[in-house]
């Protein structure tokens, strides 16, 4: 205390320091140009410059994780294998090796229950169950449509709406069983259905179309197949044609927002990215004459002949190719065109097209015949010292996140180097995994050469590993341009690289690399010999964690909250039980749950002020719903007939942080609204109050 007051004693002194030279300045020459309130200004931005200096720096949620982790490993605090068959249960013990009482603080999931005070529960009944019914989900917003007999006809129910009937729902494909097409935002949707002698097209419950041009008289998946555009705008299908195998008479026509190809065959459909544009090639045959060819762009014939088309990355241009023939011993060379103006000439182009803005490169094959060369053109334009002849050649280009800058991975007899913005790199014998850091500065790469494996960031190299295998695909960071990643070491230890450092840690089995959403933090699953299967948060094992042994670590799955302050996952307590004991980790500490081993889709939600699972309610089909520890609502689980093969989305939190659920009972599918009670949060699981949620 003492020490600590002379400190303080200290800084106070040197503050008043501070503050009389800086009032002996505002008062000494009159020829100083600083007014008195500019110096009072400083004055007091002085005081508290050195005020806050004394203030000690808040610890952050992360900062606390890794101080649990490092105090439970100096306390000999270790994840344990569960107990063998046969083996006495050993007594329960707290943190501090402490006897414990049974099911201290554990979350009630069995018996009855009351969702706390405020939370808000609402059902809609998405369709009546009937057997064989089948319903597919929306990849967004938990929209419902279930395909049903209405008697001897056919209906779809959308969320809980009756469509008309059909004589028959058609499917969409063969294989997939699906009926419904939904649109990328998950807010519309469209479905093909047979009415007598024709095909009708419904799309959010209306009619757009209707046709009864059929494949040899059938209407099945290749009569109308159903998809929208990126921008969830427009509806589009194609429909197989086929009277009968005479020339002209089978072609495949392409619809869009209802309106039909001229007749004859669409191929090779290009959408904008922007969802608002589209071409194809249109092959127009008849039982007399040779095949005509037209170039159709947004549903009018262009006045030139190309093909290949794709789309700028801005959606404002469109790229075409078109062969030409001239006198001399190339024989065909082909145009780039650029809204239909020649911009370049080769034997060959593949193109690849920037994500944003309006950069292209293509792979270009020139020279002559008998010695062709292949080199890179960027909007048209070759790009010096890139020729290479044969068997060399380019097999990859790769763009930047902002469209600005590409990377092409160059072959050679016997290595490989990346051009980067028309500048060649190093060469390798192996190059693999090339990307973008998030913020599009810096090209990222895993190499091999004379036996040693590196990371490449930029034009910095890692350190040289042990060549076992190349690096594992690097982990970009969501924001910024931090880098991870995984190398296979020396008898099967695993190196950890991250930001230009290579981590030893010592321990076997990493997976599951990530980084929270800004960037700032890092965590991974890791294998600890004797030990178990924990997590790892930026390089500190947490004791508090366990997955379980060892044969458990491919089940491990943690998550990260989207505010990037919290990270939790279901596992086995940190000290052995002697029972079947699972719980909760969350932020460096565990809490018990009764039957937490049934626990599963562990989930923050927007704001990350609430953290939910699903539990399985023991000897029955039930299961609850678990809000920040308390259960606030039950159904009987979705059964798996029709859906999907299983792999559905039938939970979510909307934006709102209202949470969707699907369930089901004796008689309908139904939909649970969830809005969390504000009496509950993860500050109150964590021994806090629910104001400081966001701590």
């Amino acid at each position: 205390m003492a020490d600590n007051f002379a400190t303080r004693s200290g800084g106070v002194a040197r503050a008043k320091r501070r503050c009389d030279w800086g009032i002996k300045m505002c008062h000494s020459s009159r020829r100083s140009t600083l007014s008195s309130s500019a110096c009072l200004a400083a004055m007091i931005g002085l005081i508290t410059l050195t005020a806050s200096a004394q203030t000690p720096k808040k610890e952050s949620v992360w900062d606390k994780i890794k101080k649990a982790g490092q105090q439970g490993a100096a306390q000999g605090q270790q994840p344990q294998q569960q107990p063998q068959p046969g083996q006495q249960p050993a007594q329960r013990q707290d943190g501090r090796g402490r006897p414990s009482p049974q099911n201290q603080s554990q979350v009630n999931d069995s018996g009855p229950f009351k969702p706390p005070a405020g939370t808000k529960i609402e059902e809609k009944i998405m369709a009546p169950m009937q057997e064989r019914a089948q319903f597919e989900v929306s990849p967004y917003g938990v929209h419902v449509a279930t395909t049903e007999n209405a008697g001897s006809r056919a209906v779809v129910y959308y969320d809980g709406e009756v469509g008309p009937k059909f004589d028959e729902i058609i499917t969409q494909s063969t294989g997939t069983g699906t009926h419904v097409s939904f649109s990328p935002d998950g807010e519309h949707y469209a479905y093909c259905a047979r009415a007598g002698d024709q095909y009708v097209v419904m799309v959010d419950g209306k009619e757009l179309a209707r046709s009864s041009e059929a494949n040899s008289g059938r209407f099945d998946g290749e009569s109308c197949h159903l998809g929208f555009t990126s921008n969830s705008k427009h509806v589009f299908w194609t429909s197989r044609v086929l009277i009968d195998t005479q020339r002209g008479k089978n072609f495949t026509r392409f619809w869009f927002d209802g309106k039909p190809s001229p007749t004859g065959s669409a191929g090779g459909v290009s959408f904008s990215p922007d969802g608002d544009h589209y071409a194809y090639i249109l092959t127009i045959s008849d039982p007399y004459h040779q095949d005509r060819y037209a170039l159709v762009i947004d549903g009018k014939l262009a006045p030139y002949l190309a093909g290949t088309p794709q789309w700028s990355g801005d959606s404002k241009h469109l790229y075409t190719q078109q062969q030409q023939h001239v006198a001399t011993e190339n024989g065909t060379v082909t145009d780039l065109l650029l809204d239909g103006k020649p911009i370049a000439r080769a034997f060959s182009f593949q193109l690849y097209v920037a994500p944003v803005g309006d950069m292209t490169v293509a792979i270009a094959t020139g020279g002559s015949r008998s010695a062709p060369m292949t080199f890179l053109a960027v909007n048209g334009r070759r790009v010096p010292g890139t020729e290479i002849g044969a068997p060399g050649g380019f097999d990859q280009v790769v763009f930047s996140p902002d469209g600005k800058h590409y990377a092409a991975l160059c072959r050679r007899n016997q290595t490989k180097l990346l051009i980067v913005d028309g500048k060649k790199q190093t060469e390798y014998q192996e190059i693999q995994h090339v990307k973008f850091t998030t913020d599009s500065s810096k090209v990222v790469y895993s190499a091999m050469a004379n036996n040693k494996s590196f990371v490449v960031v930029g034009d910095q190299e890692s350190d040289a590993y042990a060549f076992q295998s190349l690096a594992s695909d690097p982990l970009l960071a969501p924001v910024g341009n931090r880098v991870g990643a995984l190398v296979q070491g020396e008898n099967n230890s695993q190196i950890l690289y991250i930001d230009g450092k290579t981590i030893r840690p010592g321990l076997k089995g990493i997976s599951q690399l990530r980084f929270t959403s800004d960037g700032t933090h890092y965590a991974y699953v890791a294998l600890d010999s004797g030990n178990g299967t924990r997590l790892v948060v930026d390089g500190v094992p947490q004791a508090a964690s366990s997955f379980g042994p060892t044969n458990l670590a491919i089940y491990a799955k943690y998550s990260l909250s989207p505010d990037s302050k919290h990270v939790a996952h279901f596992g086995y307590p940190p000290q052995t039980t002697g029972d079947d004991e699972h719980g909760l980790f969350l932020d460096g500490k565990y809490t018990p749950i009764n039957h937490g081993m049934n626990t599963n889709f562990l989930t923050f939600n927007p704001d990350s002020k609430h953290l939910a699972w699903f539990q399985a309610v023991p000897s029955t089909l039930q299961f609850r719903i678990v809000i920040d520890g308390k259960p606030v609502a039950q159904t009987e689980a979705l059964s798996t007939l029709g859906i999907n093969n299983g792999a559905i989305k039938w939970f979510e939190f909307q934006p709102d942080g209202t949470l969707f659920v699907l369930g089901q009972d004796d008689n309908s599918l139904k939909r649970i609204a969830i809005t969390p009670s504000s009496e509950t949060s993860l500050a109150t699981m964590l021994g806090g109050s629910a104001l400081a949620a966001n701590h």
